[in-house]
C-alpha cells in the first residue's frame, strides 16, 4: 500500500471521476439532489482544508478497520473509536457482537436483517403470509404498512382481506417497485405479547418492477 495525494485539477488521475461517481451514488441512495462533475469539483476545492482534520481522522480509522477485514482478522481485533479533536480525546473500545432478538428457538434476527418476499400482480395477502411461512419458518399474525394495518385477525373484516391482492391493499404508486412491511408473530403462550420480526421487503413483481405481472 502507498499513499495517493488527492489532486482535483488533474483529469488524468481519475480522482474527480471517483469522487463524482461516489457522491452521485450516495445522493441517489438517500434521495439527495445529485451534483454534476463541475459542481462536485468546485465543492472539493472548498472542502480540502477540512480534510486535514476530522475527515482525515475518520478516513484513517476506517481504513485501519478495512485492512483488518481484508486481512481476515478475528472479531476481537476490531475497534470502535470515539474522538473529539477539540479537547482532544480519543477512546478505542472493543466491538460488540450485534444483538439478536429471538422469535422462536431456531429463528432470530438483528437490526441488520431484512426478509424478502417476491410477488406478482395477482399475489394475495394469503400468498404473502404463506410465503413468509415457507421461506422463514414462521407464520405472521399481523401485517402493517407504515401506519396502515393491512391484516390484524382480531379486527372486524380483516380475515376477508386474505383473498385481496397486495396491489389492492397497498395501492402503490406506478413507479414503486417494493414496500417495507412490519410483521408480528403469535406468542408462544396465551397472554403474551405478539413477537416482533425484522422488516419484510415485498416486491410487487419478480424483477422489482411494479408494472410487471
Amino acid at each position: 500500500m502507498s499513499p495517493r495525494m488527492f489532486e482535483k485539477d488533474d483529469d488524468l488521475n481519475g480522482h474527480m471521476d471517483f469522487v463524482a461517481s461516489a457522491s452521485s451514488l450516495r445522493a441517489r441512495m438517500y434521495s439527495i439532489e445529485v451534483a454534476d462533475r463541475l459542481k462536485t469539483k468546485r465543492i472539493a476545492g472548498k472542502i480540502i482544508p477540512a480534510i486535514a482534520t476530522a475527515t482525515a481522522a475518520v478516513a484513517g480509522l476506517v481504513s485501519l478497520e478495512l485492512v483488518k477485514v481484508v486481512g481476515g482478522y478475528g472479531f476481537e481485533s476490531f475497534n470502535n473509536c470515539f474522538f473529539n479533536l477539540a479537547i482532544p480525546v480519543m477512546v478505542l473500545t472493543e466491538a460488540a457482537p450485534v444483538k439478536r432478538t429471538q422469535i422462536r428457538e431456531d429463528i432470530s434476527f438483528s437490526i441488520w436483517d431484512r426478509w424478502t418476499v417476491w410477488g406478482h400482480q395477482h399475489f394475495s395477502l394469503s400468498d404473502f403470509i404463506n410465503a413468509v411461512l415457507v421461506h422463514y419458518g414462521i407464520e405472521p399474525t399481523m401485517v402493517v404498512h407504515g401506519v396502515k394495518m393491512l391484516y390484524v385477525p382480531v379486527m372486524p373484516g380483516h380475515n376477508k382481506r386474505l383473498k385481496l391482492t397486495m396491489q389492492k391493499l397497498i395501492k402503490p404508486s406506478v413507479d414503486r417497485g417494493y414496500v417495507d412491511l412490519t410483521v408480528s408473530f403469535a406468542p408462544e403462550s396465551d397472554g403474551d405479547e405478539d413477537l416482533p420480526g425484522p422488516p419484510v421487503r415485498y416486491y410487487f413483481s419478480p424483477d422489482g418492477d411494479a408494472h410487471t405481472a
